[in-house]
């Protein structure tokens, strides 16, 4: 006996259904677990699943900006701050994760972009942390840090949850306070004891105090919660160095460099290390990228004209002298107690630490 049409359409509405059911399914899995992958640092395999999502809800607002938060989270600000400003496009009344947001604002240093940004934020909500810490990073960026301890102190007030305002205070104190920094650090995980930035800010504390063996607990911590973030890498592979520990910072450099090429900072600390280990042929390697990256930077040139003072090669060491004096002409001092260096011939052959 055959179906009836009444029948045929039921049976055609229940597959229908079944097929939107699994697609909302599929849809809402993909989304949590590129949230997750976000929330574990995992940044490339989050950035994977999310260009797995259909092209519509790619270019959703709640997308871009967890591909903001990823690309900044990667150190690619250019990136990130693309698929910020595309969010806001969407939905210019969003106010969650807008903090981030402003950060990326100050670290690229653009003042008049923050501004607006604090001001929009301020005009959708007024009672928003996310209003206040962009203010306080404003105030932040034109080097106002009383007014910014405020404004930080007023988002946590509004947000007592918000770990995020008291990591900045934490951040804000760092240079003229070490106690009442460590305080808010303490605050902040208090708050939210995954949040990577106040163990790392607590490892810098402790750094500058020249508390060592505290400072490379914190900073493995930070490390334990985001292995792929190169700074907090280095600061670990940088206290290693202080405990002359040298081939096992040696591998956090390392590790650091192949996470971010691009981070300037590790790789001229890497190659100072080098330099120490009398690994000179992988020193000058580091430093001409570095000369090639940041050519206007003094230090690398003087770095540089020291390894080949050291390494007997009178000539290019000459030449790097000659550029560090264009950079840097105030620079006597260094450039003396550079020409008071002597070629290494020691018994070791150059390239063994």
């Amino acid at each position: 006996m055959g179906w009836t049409i009444v029948q045929e359409q039921q049976a055609q509405e229940e597959y229908e259904n079944e097929l939107a059911e699994h697609y909302l399914y599929e849809l809402v899995r993909q989304f949590a677990s590129a949230a997750r992958r976000l929330a574990l640092y995992d940044c490339k395999t989050c950035l994977k699943e999310l260009e797995q999502l259909p092209v519509a809800h790619q270019r959703s607002a709640s997308v871009l900006v967890m591909v903001g938060k990823v690309h900044y989270e990667m150190q690619d600000y250019a990136s990130a701050e693309r698929a910020f400003r595309s969010a806001r496009e969407i939905e210019p009344y969003r106010l969650w994760d807008m903090e981030v947001y402003s950060t990326l604002l100050w670290h690229l240093q653009r003042n008049v972009e923050l501004s607006y940004l604090a001001q929009e934020l301020l005009n959708i909500n007024p009672q928003s942390s996310q209003a206040w810490i962009a203010i306080g990073n404003l105030f932040s960026l034109q080097k106002d840090r009383n007014q910014a301890l405020t404004c930080f102190r007023r988002a946590s007030q509004l947000d007592p949850s918000c770990a995020y305002a008291f990591t900045l205070s934490g951040h804000e104190t760092i240079d003229e306070n070490l106690d009442k920094s460590i305080n808010f650090f303490e605050s902040a995980l208090r708050v939210d004891a995954r949040h990577y930035n106040a163990w790392y800010g607590l490892g810098t504390c402790y750094l500058r105090a020249s508390k060592i063996r505290r400072a490379e607990y914190h900073f493995k911590k930070a490390m334990e919660i985001h292995p792929n973030n190169a700074v907090v890498l280095g600061c670990v592979a940088m206290t290693l160095e202080r405990r002359k520990q040298l081939d096992t910072a040696l591998s956090y450099y390392n590790k650091a460099i192949e996470v971010s090429p691009e981070n300037a900072l590790v790789r001229y600390r890497r190659a100072k290390m080098m330099v120490s280990m009398r690994k000179y042929n992988e020193a000058i390697q580091d430093l001409e990228y570095l000369r090639r990256t940041t050519p206007e930077e003094a230090n690398v040139i003087f770095q540089l004209a020291k390894v080949y003072r050291l390494i007997g090669d009178a000539v290019k060491s000459a030449q790097a002298l000659a550029v560090a004096r264009d950079i840097a002409p105030k620079s006597l001092n260094k450039m003396k107690r550079l020409l008071e260096t002597v070629r290494d011939d020691g018994d070791d052959k150059m390239d063994e630490g």
